[in-house]
C-alpha cells in the first residue's frame, strides 16, 4: 500500500505545506482522504489518475479539509472521467454537501460520471469501504465538530490516521499499529482541539508503534529539535508529497 501526502499542513497553510490530505493506494484502487490546495495538480504529481481514483473521504467539514473539491470535481470533468465517485461525509454533513455541490452548480456542468454521497455516523466504529485489499474504517475523533479517525487494514498492517484531533484514548487502545499519522499543531504547546509532537510520544506507548508521521503542522515549529530532544527515531516529520509504502 502506498499512502501518499498531498499536504501535511494545519489549517494555516504553511509557506511549504497545503493542508493535510493522504490518498491511499493499492492494487488500481484509490482513496483520497480530505481534499485541500491543488488536489489535481498534486494527484499528477503522484502519479494518480483523476479518472480512476475511487472515493473521497471527509474526515469533518472544516474548510482545510474540503475547500479543495470543487478544483477536483472540475479537473475530473476536464479530463472526461466516466467512472462514478463515491464520496463519504458524515451524516450530519450530508445536507452541507449537497448545498455545496448546488452553489457550484455541479449538475450543471457536462459531468459524465455519477457523484455518489454515501454517509456515516462519525460517533460509531464502522467499515466504510474496502477495496484493493484496504479496509476503511472510522472511529470517533476528538476535534470541535464531528470529526472521524480513520482505520485502514491491508495486507495483516494496520496504518491509524487520528483526523484533527486531540490525543485519543481510542489510539491508545491498539494493541499494534504499524503507522499512525497523528497530527501535530505544534511541537510542545498544548492547545484545544489539537495535539502537540510532544504529546503524541508521551500520551501514546511508543512500544507499539512501528512508525509516526506527523501532518497538520504549522510553520515556525521546532519539529526536528524536539523529535530531537525525546530521542524517538520512528517520528516522521510529514512533507507535502511523500510517499510512504507499507
Amino acid at each position: 500500500m502506498d499512502i501518499h501526502f498531498l499536504g501535511t499542513g494545519s489549517a494555516y497553510p504553511g509557506s511549504e505545506r497545503d493542508n493535510t490530505s493522504i490518498c491511499f493506494c493499492k492494487d488500481g484502487y484509490r482513496v483520497l482522504v480530505d481534499v485541500s490546495g491543488n488536489p489535481c495538480r498534486k494527484l499528477k504529481q503522484l502519479q494518480v489518475d483523476l479518472c480512476e481514483l475511487d472515493a473521497v473521504i471527509f474526515t469533518h467539514f472544516h474548510i482545510d479539509h474540503i475547500y479543495g473539491l470543487p478544483s477536483l470535481l472540475w479537473g475530473m470533468w476536464l479530463e472526461d472521467r466516466k467512472k462514478p465517485l463515491s464520496i463519504f461525509c458524515d451524516y450530519r454533513n450530508e445536507k452541507k454537501l449537497q448545498e455545496w455541490l448546488a452553489t457550484m452548480e455541479a449538475d450543471k456542468w457536462p459531468i459524465a460520471f455519477a457523484i455518489e454521497i454515501e454517509t456515516f455516523d462519525g460517533d460509531r466504529e464502522e467499515e466504510l469501504l474496502n477495496g484493493g485489499g484496504m479496509t476503511f474504517s472510522c472511529f470517533k475523533a476528538l476535534h470541535s465538530v464531528p470529526t472521524a479517525g480513520l482505520e485502514v487494514r491491508c495486507a495483516g498492517r494496520i496504518v491509524v490516521y487520528s483526523g484533527d484531533t486531540e490525543i485519543n484514548e481510542r489510539i491508545g487502545r491498539y494493541d499494534h499499529i504499524d503507522m499512525l499519522i497523528h497530527e501535530a499543531t505544534s511541537a510542545s504547546k498544548i492547545a484545544g482541539n489539537h495535539s502537540s509532537l510532544i504529546e503524541v510520544a508521551e500520551k501514546y506507548d511508543m512500544d507499539k508503534i512501528d512508525e509516526i508521521v506527523l501532518v497538520h503542522l504549522s510553520d515556525n515549529e521546532p519539529y526536528e529539535e524536539e523529535a530531537e530532544k525525546i530521542g524517538i527515531s520512528k517520528v516522521i516529520i510529514g512533507e507535502d508529497l511523500m510517499t510512504r509504502r507499507i
